[in-house]
This record gives structure tokens, C-alpha cells and sequence, in this order.
């Protein structure tokens, strides 16, 4: 059998063989859109928080589910509420305004920890303080 002549073809071997440059721009826009296709990122979205505090915590009324995921293009509110100790560590309504909006769990669940022991902060302020979004009144 005949061996093809020359080196393989791969886009690193295109781009330094000299591929035409809009040969390389197609290359190089179809890879970024495959990037950014499959980014987990872009892929959540409120709809799947919603279903992810429902396996996390099937005693969640629909309403405090649905403030929790409000805005939810993260997995990190659902996390933080799981990192809440709901119900034995922190009460159910002040993990919902805690937690909701949140970009990082263990940072919003670390900085409620320390507020609430090192500063002394009631609830509510700690809560305040720590949390991503504010609390409606």
C-alpha cells in the first residue's frame, strides 16, 4: 500500500503550511463556535435549576423554588443551597434569599458563616451582606 506523501493534515499543519486565509478563518470561526456550542455555561438555565432543587430538596414549595432559581444561568444557587444545611444549620426562606443569585456557593456559604459567628450579625444582615441579591420588601 502507497503512504500519502507529505505531512498529516491537521489544522496546526494547515496554519503553518500556509492554508489560505480564508480557509483558516472558516477553521478558526468553526472551532470557536464548538467552543462556545458546548460550553456548560451557556447551557443552564433557570428551567434546569429548577429541576436540580427538586432532586436536591423534594420538600420545596414551587414559589421558594422558583425565587431560588430566578435568573439562574448556574448550577451555584442550587449548590449553595445544598451547602446551606437547610433546616438545621439555616431556615429554609433565609437559604432561598441567600443563596439566590449567587456566582459562588462556597463563598457566599463561607461569608454567611463568618458574619453570623466572627462579626455577630443577626440573620437578616448576614444575610444582607453575603448575599447576591437584595431582599424584596
Amino acid at each position: 500500500m502507497k503512504q500519502p506523501h507529505g505531512p498529516p493534515l491537521t489544522l496546526g499543519n494547515m496554519l503553518r503550511l500556509g492554508a489560505s486565509h480564508s480557509m483558516r478563518f472558516c477553521l478558526s470561526t468553526l472551532i470557536a463556535a464548538a467552543l462556545l456550542l458546548g460550553s456548560p455555561a451557556l447551557a443552564y438555565d433557570p428551567l434546569d435549576c429548577l429541576d436540580d432543587i427538586a432532586r436536591a430538596d423534594p420538600k420545596i414549595i414551587v414559589g421558594l423554588a422558583t425565587k431560588l432559581c430566578s435568573g439562574a444561568w448556574s448550577p451555584e444557587p442550587v449548590k449553595c443551597y445544598i451547602l446551606a444545611d437547610v433546616d438545621n444549620e439555616i431556615p429554609r426562606g433565609i437559604a432561598i434569599d441567600l443563596c439566590a443569585g449567587s456566582t459562588n456557593a462556597k463563598n457566599t456559604i463561607s461569608c454567611y458563616r463568618k458574619a453570623m459567628g466572627d462579626r455577630r450579625l443577626i440573620r437578616a444582615l448576614a444575610t444582607t451582606l453575603c448575599g447576591a441579591k437584595k431582599q424584596e420588601r
